[in-house]
């Protein structure tokens, strides 16, 4: 990304848990403004026993929670903001010139046709992977709520927020990978030492480092440029 280049957040809706095949009928979002933060929640799920004559619980850990993302998203139709552009001062509106104007009810379904709308053949709402610089986060939305704050005098809104939690998805086939279900053979799994990078494991994997982004997307990685050592990577087949 070239200096002053600004990546705008994108928003794609995807038909199930292996994200490769996008929602035909429903485009891409592009936010507005970048979210100024996200949290990044980590979780585990403990078991707790009563052993006999014991006055404590024993307790004993049951197994990781998917990994949670939370955001805040801004609707505006003020005009102050503008959409789309690439440069520094993208997204500031020019004086003198016109400014659109768009509406906010209208934007706001077209971000929730791609995180909620719910798809008929598979009874569910689209599986959604949020696309950001070096953030690619394979997800489902499980909460979303719409505050409207400033309303034009007949009372159609002019600015909103969505504040939106987003929780991670990993397919059956990965999951079983990563429980040593599969063969080592043909899907291998690598602990990330100090040091490693992705280009450098895959060049230790296939013998070329090119399939970096293909292996971040398959193991949902939020941030491929920095490998926390101890983080286990699934290195599935790849047909070269």
């Amino acid at each position: 990304m070239s200096l002053g280049e600004l990546k705008k957040m994108k928003l794609v809706a995807y038909t199930d848990s292996t994200f490769g095949t996008k929602v035909a009928d429903v485009p891409e979002y592009e936010v507005l403004i970048n979210p100024e933060s996200y949290a990044l929640t980590y979780g585990t799920e403990v078991s707790q026993k009563s052993a006999q004559g014991a006055s404590e619980r024993i307790t004993t850990f049951s197994k990781r929670s998917p990994q949670s993302l939370t955001f805040k998203f801004l609707f505006d139709g003020t005009g102050v903001i503008q959409k789309g552009g690439g440069g520094l001062l993208s997204g500031l509106a020019v004086p003198g010139l016109p400014r659109a104007k768009p509406d906010v009810v209208t934007e706001f379904e077209k971000f929730k046709n791609v995180v909620y709308k719910y798809a008929s053949d598979t009874h569910q709402p689209n599986f959604v992977q949020l696309q950001w610089g070096a953030l690619l986060y394979n997800c489902k939305m499980t909460h979303m709520t719409m505050t409207f704050k400033l309303f034009n005098p007949d009372g159609s809104p002019l600015r909103a927020e969505a504040d939106c939690t987003f929780l991670g998805v990993i397919d059956e086939v990965k999951l079983a990978t990563v429980e040593n279900k599969h063969s080592p053979d043909l899907t291998r799994i690598r602990t990330v030492k100090l040091g490693d990078t992705l280009p450098l494991l895959c060049y230790r994997e296939y013998g070329n480092s090119k399939y970096y982004y293909q292996i971040a997307q398959y193991n949902g990685l939020t941030d491929f440029k920095q490998l926390t050592p101890g983080t286990k990577l699934i290195f599935p087949p790849i047909e070269k």
